[in-house]
């Protein structure tokens, strides 16, 4: 290297990230402009073909005249332009494809956005990275349209067929939700989770209810199987114990094996026990689940009974009552116990929804929570989809 190149790359080594953030700069500017200049003639191209005739041009097939430009910002992913020049017609109503009607932002943008804002991030935030973004501030109201969209989607998605065969384990739980609707109200997301034996996971539908009451769950369950779900390789429903969900799967799918969630069922046995039993009745309990066969986990469960039923009669009802629908996993292969025996997997999809509803605090209104849950419901699907080999 010679002396004077190397001093070039000292300089450049002095500055290195003002001389990007110049040279960046620039590139965002010439492309603006090139941009502008794009969309303009594309316009003016699109208004001569409505028209029938170029500008200036004389002749018999003409439909119309133009009627001057008016100026329009459209905010685009390498800034905003701010004199966007739209030409108009003399009648009016002309419909654009390059640029919709009152359109300010590029869709790109919009995409963007709203993928932010699926994936968590505030609304507050999402203002501040506009501005560093695309050059500008965008609104708050502006920022939750960018998940409009997902409106039709949703609507698409609750009519798409359901391949029968694809569905071997069906999970079904609920959670709470705070949502806006003549005051604050406590809503209930219902969801419903297929999986094969081979372990392919999809989110089959949800539905924000009123309660996790029989009417709600049988609407959702009704649903599942207009789309096809109709059961004939349904092997195993997994679900918390819920009354009304028994209720309902009596009605839609009554001939099927129903798990009770293991997890739950220990969880109801804990508030059931005093702090200083907790421990070692607990972890005497855990060891029926882990019994290598279903008669093992009978003879252990006798046995822990018969040892804390004087102490702690209240846990050991508690456990007892339907303990054999807390054992039908034992009739699958030992690699699927783990999957199939609690609705872990449904909670683990739960904390993704809660990881996007946490900033919002509450929904403006229960559409508005619909859309964020299809967003996030899509994103987990496609996300399984690309796991699988």
């Amino acid at each position: 290297m010679n002396a004077k190149t190397h001093s070039q790359a000292e300089s450049l080594e002095d500055k290195p990230q003002g001389l990007q953030a110049e040279i960046w700069a620039q590139f965002r500017t010439v492309l603006r402009q090139e941009l502008k200049a794009m969309l303009e003639q594309v316009l003016q191209g699109e208004l001569s073909e409505h028209l029938g005739a170029g500008r200036y041009e004389r002749n018999g097939d003409r439909q119309g005249y133009r009627n001057g430009r008016y100026r329009r910002r459209l905010l685009t992913r390498y800034g905003e332009i701010g004199d966007l020049a739209v030409p108009r017609a003399e009648e009016g109503g002309v419909e654009f494809q390059a640029l919709g009607r009152y359109q300010r932002r590029q869709l790109e943008v919009d995409r963007i956005l709203g993928q932010l804002f699926l994936a968590g991030i505030s609304t507050r935030r999402l203002r501040q990275l506009s501005e560093e973004l695309y050059g500008r501030r965008v609104s708050a109201t502006t920022i939750c349209k960018t998940t409009a969209h997902l409106a039709e989607e949703l609507e698409q998605y609750r009519r798409a067929p359901i391949a029968d065969e694809d569905v071997e384990f069906l999970f079904l739980d609920g959670i709470t939700e705070r949502v806006r609707e003549l005051g604050v109200e406590r809503k209930i997301l219902l969801c419903a989770l297929g999986m094969t034996a081979e372990g392919k996971k999809r989110i089959l539908g949800f539905r924000l209810g009123e309660a996790e009451d029989t009417a709600s769950w049988k609407g959702l369950l009704m649903e599942l199987k207009a789309r096809g779900l109709v059961g004939k390789h349904l092997r195993l429903i997994t679900v918390d114990g819920c009354p009304g969900l028994l209720a309902a799967l009596k009605e839609i799918y009554p001939f099927q094996k129903v798990q009770r969630c293991i997890a739950h069922r220990l969880r109801n046995v804990v508030v059931k026990l005093k702090h200083h039993q907790r421990g070692p009745v607990m972890a005497e309990g855990k060891t029926i689940f882990a019994a290598p066969t279903r008669r093992e986990a009978v003879r252990r469960f006798r046995a822990w009974s018969g040892h804390w039923l004087v102490e702690a009669e209240r846990a050991v009802r508690c456990l007892e009552k339907d303990f054999y629908h807390l054992l039908h996993y034992y009739d699958f292969p030992q690699e699927l116990w783990k999957k199939v025996r609690t609705t872990n997997l449904l909670e683990r999809t739960f904390r993704e929804y809660r990881r996007r509803t946490r900033p919002m605090q509450l929904f403006p209104n229960p559409e508005s929570a619909e859309r964020i849950y299809y967003g996030v419901t899509d994103y987990l699907n496609r996300n399984w989809e690309e796991r699988l080999p």
